[in-house]
């Protein structure tokens, strides 16, 4: 056997079970997946689990931070640039808004824009209703930089108080419109009979998550009073 060959089939094999954990991880959560479905779902022996990953909830904080790896190459750039454009005082509305409506648009495309996308979302979902050991990871490592970046943008357009009661309500508000989607989306296929997204679905998706971010905060008046708002 060549020099490396073994390395490089212990990494193709994790490669296999964390794509296969992907899949049914998310399909049927961690209790219900068993290990040796993750096995034969990546075509290795069962003793490969706990051999690369010490079990199953192993395998399964290395999805998690797969999935947090790869959407923050896809949304990172776009968080960066929204807090660089918040932290000048100088930017005005109109260069704000171009940040609302791109940081909407990539974030609808990161949950929905392909199978392995809502794979990965259909993960986080089960994160935020049930969440396991690795959620500290997900909501330290990803939750909070998109919070972070909304609470930013909503703070310029409203002038709430970063840190205040409403602000963080009016940010996980305007998050959890795209989030909304992928909770309902086997209801939006089974309306539209089909097992993806028919064309031209996804660009509407982003126009109305775009449409209803500026609504908010066009006609913002603040609900809750005091130094805390």
């Amino acid at each position: 056997m060549k020099r490396g060959q073994p390395q490089r089939l212990e990494k193709e094999t994790q490669r296999r079970l964390i794509e296969a954990g992907m899949l049914l991880f998310g399909l049927h959560g961690l209790e219900a997946t068993s290990t040796r479905a993750l096995a034969m779902e990546a075509g290795v022996n069962l003793a490969a689990i706990p051999y690369h990953f010490g079990g199953k909830k192993g395998l399964y904080l290395a999805v998690l931070e797969h999935i947090v790896k790869i959407k923050l190459a896809e949304i990172g750039p776009c968080l960066d640039r929204v807090l660089a454009a918040c932290a000048e005082r100088s930017t005005g509305r109109e260069v704000l808004v171009g940040h609302l409506r791109e940081m909407t648009r990539v974030l609808v495309v990161a949950m929905l824009g392909n199978p392995e996308s809502r794979a990965c979302s259909q993960i986080m979902m089960q994160e935020q209703i049930a969440p396991t050991a690795g959620f500290d990871v997900f909501h330290e490592t990803f939750l909070l930089r998109i919070h972070a970046a909304w609470s930013a943008l909503l703070h310029r357009f409203t002038g709430l108080p970063l840190g205040s009661m409403e602000l963080r309500l009016r940010t996980i508000s305007i998050m959890g419109q795209m989030f909304i989607f992928r909770v309902g989306m086997p209801s939006l296929l089974k309306l539209v009979e089909s097992d993806r997204l028919p064309d031209g679905y996804l660009e509407a998706i982003t126009d109305i998550c775009i449409q209803q971010a500026e609504a908010l905060v066009a006609g913002f008046a603040p609900v809750c009073s005091g130094a805390n708002a």
